[in-house]
C-alpha cells in the first residue's frame, strides 16, 4: 500500500507538473515579464504568511501600482492555478481511495455496512424489510450558484482525465509527451476562455448545467452502486435472491421548478425544462439501446425468442437488415420506437426491455441478459425517460395572495388576510371538501393569482402528458401557518393532483422550526388532510432550512433548532401513524448545513430516520462531488453507508438529559452574541455593503435567481449572497460567529461544564459534527485578509468598531475548539485538510489584494462609465478565482 510519504510526493509531483504546464502557458502569452511578476507575487504571499510585514506591504503596493492588464493577468493565474490544484488533489484521493480498496482497508463502503449487519444479526428476510423501507433521495439545485461555467468545467474533466493517464504506471515516454502536450492544450484553452459569463445565466443554462451531470456521471455512477449493493448482499447473504432491488436510491432536481423568488422561472420555462430533461434522458438510451442492438448478434437457428416477445415485435415491424438476428432487428425496433418517442413513460420502455431479457435467459442467455441488459434496464427504472422528479416550490405568501384574491372574487370572504389562522383553517377545509370549481377557464385575476392558477395547471397538464413521476413534490417556502400548507392542498385538489403529489411546507426561521410541531399537530387533525395524507401512503415530507435559520439566528442556534424540530416532529409523526421523511435543504457552506453527508445522517435524533430521506445536492457541490465519477461513487458509498446503518443498526443516539439542556443554553447564547452583532450593532449593514462585495456580486451573471426574494431590506436578502460574501473576505462569519462567546460563557460558568463539553463533543455525533464542521470554516477565516477588506469602509470609527469585535470573536472561538476538542490548535486531528488550506492560503491571498484594490477604484468610478465596466469584470474574475481558492461560493 502507497505509504503518507509516497502519497504527498505523488500529490507534490501532479502540482509541480500542472504548475509548470500553466507557467509555459503564461510565458508564451504575455511574457517572461508577466510569469516574473506571478513568481514575485507568489513569494511576497508565501513570505506573508511566515509573519513577514514587510512583505505583506510589499505585496499591497505591488498590486496597487499594476495596470488593469498586468491585474487581469495575475488573477487569471492564480484563478487557473487553483483549478489545476483541486484536481491534483481529486487525484490523490482517487490513488489513496484505490490503494485502501485494493487492501481491503476502505471504510464507510456499501459493503462494510452489510457486513456490519449480517455481524449484528440481521438476516435476509430483515436485510430485505430494511432495503424496502430504504428510499434516500439527492436533489440537484441550481443554488448557491456555481462560479465557473459549464464549458470551464468540461475543460477541467478532460484535463483531470488525461492527468489520471499520465500517472499510469504502464504510460511509456512517448505518450507521457503527449499527455502533457494534451493538457497544455487545455490549460491554453482555459487561459483563453473567459471564466465567467458574458450575459447573465439564465434558467435554461441552470438546467443545461444539471443536466449535463446527470447524464456524464450520475446516471452510470448510481447504476453502479446498485451493482455494488447487489455484490455485496450476494457476499454476506448468498442464501437469499437479490436480482430485483428496491430504489433505495434516486435522484431529482429543482431546476427548472423552484419559482420561490425567481420570476424567470415560469410554467412555460418548467415545461421547456422538463422537455429539456425527456430529450437528454433519451439521447442516453438510444445510445446504450444502439450498443445493446450492435452486441446481441445471436444467431436465430442458435438462440431462439418467446411468444411474448415475438408477439411484440412482429416480423413486419422489424428491419430486414437483420433477418437472422432476431435479437438485433427487436433491439433496432425499440430504438426506433424510441427516436420517435413512442414511450411515454421509462415504465414502457423498461417493459420491452424486460420482454427481451426473459427470452435471453429462457434460451440460456443468462450471462448476457444479467449483464449488460440487465445495466440498461436498471437506469432506465431509476431515472425513467423524465430524467428526474422535477420538484416545484412557491412562496407561500404568494399562495396566500391568490387565495384571499379567489376567495373575494366568490364572496367567500372580502379579507382572508385579516383572518384569524382558526377562520382561515376552517373556511380552507370546507372548500377543499366541496366541489366548488376554484379556477375560472379564462382567469382574469392580478398577476399573482394568474400564475398561481398556471402553476398548477401547468403540474396537472405535465401529468397528462409524461405520468405523475415527473412531478410528485410541491414546497411552500416560508411556511409559517397550517393554512400555508391546505391552500396548497386546496389548489392540488383543484387541478385534480391532490393524491397525486406530496405538498410540504419548508421551515426555514428559527422561529418556524420552533412552530414547526404544532402546525403539523393541527394538520394531522384536519379530517380533509389526513384524507390526503391516506392517499400518499401516509407519508408526510416535511423539508428543514439550514440557510435562513443561520441567518436569522447564528450558527450554534440554528443547528440546534434544526435538531429540535426534527425530534418534535418525527414524534408528533409516530403520535399520529404518519411515516416522516424529511427533506434537508443542506447547502455547500458550513454556515448553510454543509458538510459530510454521511456524518449528518448518522447524526440525527434517535427515531427520526425511518429509512426515507430527501437531501439537496446545491450548486458548486455537484461539480465537486460529481466532476469525477470515482469521488462521486465515493461519496454516493459513504451516504449508503450511513443511511443503511442509521436505519438497520442506529447508534445508541439519544443524548444524555443534561446534553440537552447544554445545547440549550449554547443555543440561546450563540443566537442573542450573533444577533447582538448583526441585528443590533449600529451601522453593522452598512460595514458589511463596504468591507464584503455584496453590491457587486449581485452582477456576477451565474445565477438566474435575484439576491433579494422581493423589494426590502436585510430580511428578504438570501442567505446565499450573505454567505457568499462573507467568504470573499475571508471573515466567513455565518459559520462560527457568536460560537465562541457561547462556549466561553458556558464554560466559565461551572468548574464541571468544560469537561462536559469535551465529553459531548467525544460521545454525541451531533455536537461533534457541529464543532468539527465549524472548525473547518473558523481555519479557513482569515483576521489579516479581513482586516484588509476593513480599510474599504469610509467610516475609520465603524471599521474599527465592528472589525475589532470580529477579530475578538474569532480568536474567542478558535480558543474554545482548542479547549472542547483537546487540540493545541485548529486541525490538528485532520492534518490532510490543514495542509489543504496551508497550500491554498499563499495564492489565495493576492486574490484578495488584488479585489480590494479593484473594489477601492471601482467605488469611484461613475456606473454609466466605460471603465466601470472594465474594472467591475476584472472584479468578477476575482470573485471566481477566490472560489475556485475557497472551494466555495455560499
Amino acid at each position: 500500500m502507497t505509504d503518507t510519504h509516497e502519497a504527498v510526493n505523488l500529490l507534490s509531483a501532479d502540482i509541480h507538473l500542472l504548475g509548470n504546464l500553466l507557467g509555459n502557458i503564461i510565458r508564451e502569452q504575455d511574457g517572461e515579464t508577466a510569469f516574473a511578476l506571478v513568481e514575485s507575487v507568489r513569494a511576497a504571499a508565501k513570505a506573508r504568511r511566515t509573519g513577514d510585514g514587510e512583505a505583506s506591504r510589499a505585496l499591497a503596493e505591488t498590486i496597487q501600482a499594476l495596470d488593469l492588464r498586468l491585474l487581469k493577468v495575475l488573477t487569471k493565474a492564480f484563478s487557473n492555478y487553483f483549478q489545476l490544484i483541486n484536481i491534483a488533489e481529486d487525484q490523490q484521493r482517487i490513488r489513496v481511495l484505490r490503494e485502501r480498496e485494493r487492501g481491503d482497508a476502505l471504510a464507510e463502503t456499501i459493503d462494510q455496512a452489510i457486513e456490519t449487519l449480517h455481524a449484528e444479526g440481521v438476516d435476509a428476510t430483515t436485510m430485505r424489510l430494511l432495503l424496502d423501507q430504504l428510499g434516500i433521495r439527492l436533489v440537484m439545485t441550481a443554488h448557491p450558484s456555481e462560479a465557473k461555467r459549464k464549458e470551464v468545467l468540461v475543460k477541467l474533466r478532460r484535463v483531470a482525465e488525461i492527468l489520471a493517464d499520465y500517472g499510469s504506471i504502464e504510460a511509456l515516454p512517448r505518450e507521457h509527451a503527449r499527455f502533457e502536450a494534451a493538457m497544455t492544450e487545455e490549460i491554453e484553452e482555459l487561459w483563453h476562455t473567459r471564466p465567467t459569463r458574458t450575459a447573465k445565466a439564465t434558467v435554461f443554462d441552470e438546467i443545461d448545467f444539471s443536466v449535463y451531470f446527470l447524464t456524464s456521471a450520475v446516471m452510470d455512477v448510481v447504476v453502479e452502486i446498485y451493482l455494488d449493493m447487489r455484490d455485496a448482499l450476494e457476499k454476506h447473504y448468498p442464501e437469499a435472491d437479490w436480482t430485483h432491488l428496491p430504489e433505495f436510491l434516486r435522484f431529482a432536481s429543482w431546476v427548472g421548478g423552484d419559482r420561490d423568488g425567481n420570476p424567470n422561472v415560469t410554467p412555460d420555462v418548467t415545461l421547456a425544462a422538463l422537455d429539456t430533461m425527456r430529450a437528454a434522458a433519451r439521447d442516453v438510451y438510444l445510445h446504450e439501446i444502439a450498443f445493446l442492438r450492435d452486441h446481441l448478434t445471436q444467431s436465430a437457428d442458435e438462440v431462439g425468442m418467446t411468444a411474448a416477445l415475438a408477439e411484440r415485435f412482429p416480423i413486419a415491424e422489424r428491419d430486414g437488415r437483420y433477418i437472422d438476428e432476431d435479437y438485433r432487428a427487436i433491439l433496432d425496433v425499440i430504438y426506433r420506437r424510441l427516436q420517435a418517442d413512442v414511450y411515454r413513460t421509462g415504465d414502457d420502455l423498461v417493459a420491452d426491455l424486460e420482454l427481451v431479457a426473459q427470452s435471453l435467459r429462457v434460451y440460456h442467455g443468462f450471462r448476457v441478459s444479467a449483464g449488460e441488459v440487465r445495466r440498461v434496464i436498471q437506469k432506465v427504472r431509476l431515472f425513467g425517460l423524465h430524467l428526474a422528479p422535477l420538484d416545484v416550490r412557491e412562496d407561500s405568501r404568494l399562495h396566500a395572495a391568490a387565495v384571499a384574491e379567489l376567495f373575494a372574487h366568490y364572496g367567500l370572504c372580502d379579507d382572508f388576510a385579516a383572518l384569524p389562522e382558526n377562520d382561515k383553517q376552517t373556511l380552507l377545509t370546507r372548500e377543499i371538501a366541496s366541489r366548488r370549481p376554484m379556477f375560472p377557464i379564462e382567469p382574469q385575476f392580478g398577476e399573482t393569482t394568474n400564475k398561481i392558477i398556471d402553476m398548477w395547471r401547468m403540474i396537472r397538464q405535465v401529468h397528462r402528458l409524461h405520468g405523475a413521476q415527473t412531478i410528485d413534490t410541491v414546497i411552500a417556502s416560508m411556511s409559517t401557518v397550517p393554512s400555508d400548507v391546505l391552500t396548497m392542498l386546496l389548489f392540488a385538489r383543484e387541478v385534480a393532483v391532490a393524491d397525486l403529489v406530496d405538498v410540504v411546507p419548508l421551515f426555514e426561521t428559527i422561529e418556524d422550526l420552533r412552530a414547526a410541531p404544532d402546525i403539523m399537530e393541527t394538520l394531522f387533525s384536519n379530517e380533509e388532510y389526513r384524507k390526503h395524507l391516506a392517499a400518499r401512503g401516509n407519508r408526510q415530507q416535511i423539508m428543514v432550512g439550514y440557510s435562513d435559520s443561520n441567518k436569522d439566528g447564528g450558527y450554534i442556534a440554528s443547528n440546534w433548532n434544526l435538531f429540535r424540530a426534527q425530534q418534535t416532529l418525527s414524534d408528533v409523526c409516530q403520535e399520529h401513524g404518519i411515516a416522516l421523511e424529511l427533506f434537508h435543504g443542506r447547502g455547500g457552506s458550513i454556515g448553510r448545513g454543509g458538510g459530510p453527508t454521511n456524518r449528518a445522517i448518522l447524526a440525527q435524533p434517535a427515531g427520526t430516520f425511518t429509512g426515507r430521506m430527501k437531501i439537496t445536492e446545491q450548486g458548486e457541490v455537484i461539480a465537486y462531488r460529481y466532476g469525477n465519477r470515482t469521488i462521486g461513487r465515493r461519496h454516493l458509498h459513504q451516504v449508503m453507508h450511513a443511511a443503511l446503518l442509521a436505519l438497520g443498526a442506529p447508534p445508541n443516539m439519544t443524548p444524555d438529559p443534561g446534553w440537552i439542556e447544554t445545547m440549550e443554553t449554547l443555543g440561546a447564547l450563540g443566537r442573542e452574541a450573533y444577533r447582538d452583532f448583526v441585528y443590533e450593532t449600529p451601522g453593522f449593514s452598512e460595514y458589511w455593503q463596504q468591507a464584503t462585495p455584496i453590491s457587486e456580486l449581485s452582477k456576477l451573471p451565474i445565477s438566474s435567481r435575484p439576491a433579494k426574494r422581493k423589494a426590502g431590506g436585510f430580511s428578504e436578502v438570501r442567505a446565499i449572497p450573505w454567505m457568499f460574501s462573507w467568504m470573499q473576505s475571508r471573515a466567513i462569519i455565518p459559520s462560527w460567529f457568536g460560537v465562541g462567546s457561547a462556549l466561553d460563557v458556558f464554560a466559565n460558568a461551572r468548574p464541571e461544564n468544560l469537561p462536559l463539553l469535551q465529553t459531548m463533543y467525544r460521545e454525541w455525533q451531533f455536537f461533534g459534527a457541529l464543532i468539527e464542521n465549524c472548525q473547518l470554516d473558523v481555519a479557513k477565516a482569515d483576521m489579516g485578509i479581513a482586516e484588509l477588506y476593513s480599510t474599504l469602509v469610509s467610516d475609520p470609527q465603524l471599521r474599527a468598531q465592528i472589525f475589532t469585535r470580529l477579530q475578538t470573536e474569532h480568536a474567542l472561538t478558535r480558543a474554545m475548539i482548542c479547549r472542547v476538542t483537546g487540540q493545541n490548535d485548529l486541525l490538528e486531528n485532520t492534518p490532510i485538510m490543514r495542509r489543504s488550506i496551508d497550500r491554498r492560503n499563499p495564492y489565495v491571498d493576492p486574490l484578495n489584494f488584488i479585489q480590494v484594490s479593484l473594489l477601492r477604484t471601482l467605488r469611484v468610478l461613475q456606473p454609466d462609465s466605460p471603465e466601470y465596466e472594465r474594472v467591475l469584470d476584472a472584479v468578477l474574475a476575482t470573485i471566481n478565482g477566490i472560489a475556485a481558492g475557497m472551494k466555495t461560493t455560499g
